[in-house]
């Protein structure tokens, strides 16, 4: 019973004394742990801005930053069992003209006209079915080739999730 009484009492002097100047501390805190409302990026290549579902069409949107861009490569998922239509839009919605090579494997747009920097390519696959479980993940690898760049590039990933109820 005395150890309990003297080891309460420890405590209780710890907190009366020493808790409220280590509370009182200076933190030191690392660059980058703060966060801040002004954070900026500079994108000098093109990258994929967002991707998703819209009933059966999967939509991979791509910006154009730094130089134009001639043509667009897309990995199609092993888990697509098919694709009826691939279309190529612009921000607003209108068609981009291009010619357009689809496979099972591989959906390959060249542009009529390189896409001038500051647009975006919204890439539209539709009437898509897939060999995959609902809340699977498909995963699209997409490769361009810039206006003054004769290799491809790698543009990014899009991630799109099949949803685990379809509306069919």
């Amino acid at each position: 019973m005395r150890r309990f009484l003297s080891q309460g009492l420890a405590c209780a002097f710890l907190a009366l004394t020493g808790l409220p100047t280590l509370a009182q501390a200076p933190v030191a805190v690392s660059p980058e742990t703060t966060h801040s409302s002004n954070m900026s990026f500079s994108f000098s290549a093109p990258f994929i801005s967002s991707s998703g579902l819209r009933g059966d069409h999967h939509i991979i949107r791509v910006m154009v930053v730094g130089m134009s861009l001639k043509d667009l490569e897309v990995s199609v998922p092993q888990q697509m069992a098919s694709f009826d239509r691939v279309r190529v839009r612009d921000e607003s919605g209108r068609t981009i003209p291009a010619k357009i090579d689809a496979s099972q494997s591989q959906i390959k747009v060249q542009f009529d006209q390189p896409v001038q920097p500051g647009r975006t390519v919204a890439l539209d696959i539709s009437g898509v079915n897939t060999n995959s479980e609902r809340g699977s993940i498909l995963l699209y690898g997409v490769m361009g080739r810039r206006g003054e760049i004769r290799d491809s590039i790698p543009i990014g990933t899009a991630r799109i999730q099949v949803p685990d109820f379809l509306d069919r």
